[in-house]
């Protein structure tokens, strides 16, 4: 079964359990024990059929009923910098559950987590990235105004060496710089659109099983979780040392940088930094100057002055890491942007 991934082919194949193990846990009220672990069986949980009410719209639920605080699934395979896919509905219950879906091993937080969680009473989506002592918690509903809980959406996560991103309907909507050291050290870097930038220097363990979880909410009541089926859900192992193609966007605002009409001083979104090798491009139809600045101290600081001469491609090594960094452009007459894009491994 190992190197197989999760797929929907594998699950019909040889059942959901060789794919995943399950486990409950629930309130127990005897002297000196509050809770319990229960193992359980995912197909009693996780139910779903072939039946469509419609084109990939499955007849499906996960299911946690009342009197169970959690119910867990685990893969039981774990991937290395692995890539998640899920297409799901994400409901809103009132006092409801957590949904959690990526990467986690097995002892909360405990080996490092990437993963999405829904906050099903408030509407809210957020992405976790880090590991017990440091995690960075970056809220993503303020950069997405899709109704998240209308419809089907697509979930996705890639892990590479030193970075993660969260993809959500196929846009990049967080990213989280990965290292290690003053392990208490994590939290977010920029929260506007088009992407939150977060940071923890407690790392994830490079291989990590996924986890598909209800928790929480009013445990004297059911909870389902409609939608959900084994169809919208890939994983995979990735490559480590994937090489990332960001375009750049105008700070605050879902619009790429090349295409974009300026007038004045126009600000990238902050890229990260700390990869080792980054390459710019860069592109306009009027001179002007481009500047390049570093994110040091809490503040962003001048690292590099180029002139833009007119409908030439620039392109600009940078060889220093520092957290994040962005482009400042400030044309001599109004001007279109070509090219805004960086290139780092």
């Amino acid at each position: 079964m190992y190197g197989r991934g999760v797929r929907y082919s594998a699950i019909l194949g040889d059942g959901l359990s060789s794919v995943f193990y399950c486990w409950l846990r629930v309130r127990r009220y005897s002297p000196g024990v509050e809770e319990e672990f229960v193992a359980c069986r995912p197909e009693d949980f996780w139910r779903f059929t072939g039946e469509e009410k419609s084109y990939t719209d499955f007849i499906a639920g996960f299911a946690k009923p009342k009197g169970v605080v959690t119910v867990s699934l685990r893969s039981r395979q774990a991937f290395s910098f692995g890539v998640f896919e899920l297409r799901a509905k994400l409901p809103r219950f009132p006092n409801g559950p957590m949904l959690w879906f990526g990467f986690e091993a097995d002892d909360l937080f405990g080996g490092g987590v990437l993963h999405f969680m829904w906050r099903s009473s408030e509407g809210k989506l957020y992405a976790f990235a880090g590991s017990a002592a440091a995690r960075a918690e970056m809220e993503l509903s303020p950069v997405i105004d899709a109704d998240l809980s209308s419809g089907y959406h697509h979930f996705k996560i890639v892990y590479r060496r030193g970075l993660a991103l969260w993809y959500v309907d196929g846009r990049v909507r967080a990213l989280a710089i990965l290292g290690a050291g003053d392990v208490g050290d994590a939290g977010a870097l920029h929260s506007s659109k088009p992407y939150v930038v977060g940071y923890t220097r407690d790392t994830p363990a490079a291989e990590l099983p996924i986890l598909l979880d209800i928790d929480g909410g009013d445990t004297s009541r059911d909870y389902v979780w409609r939608g959900v089926h084994p169809w919208g859900l890939r994983v995979f192992s990735g490559d480590p040392e994937l090489p990332l193609i960001l375009d750049l966007y105008l700070e605050g605002t879902d619009t790429r940088m090349r295409g974009a009409a300026v007038e004045g001083r126009a600000v990238s979104a902050p890229i990260p930094g700390t990869l080792s090798e980054k390459q710019l491009w860069f592109a306009a139809s009027s001179k002007g100057t481009l500047v390049i600045e570093a994110y040091s101290g809490g503040r962003w600081c001048t690292y590099r002055v180029l002139d833009v001469e007119k409908n030439e491609p620039l392109t600009l090594r940078i060889v220093d890491r520092a957290l994040m960094y962005r482009t400042v452009f400030e044309p001599q007459e109004k001007a279109v942007i070509h090219e805004a894009k960086i290139f780092t491994k």
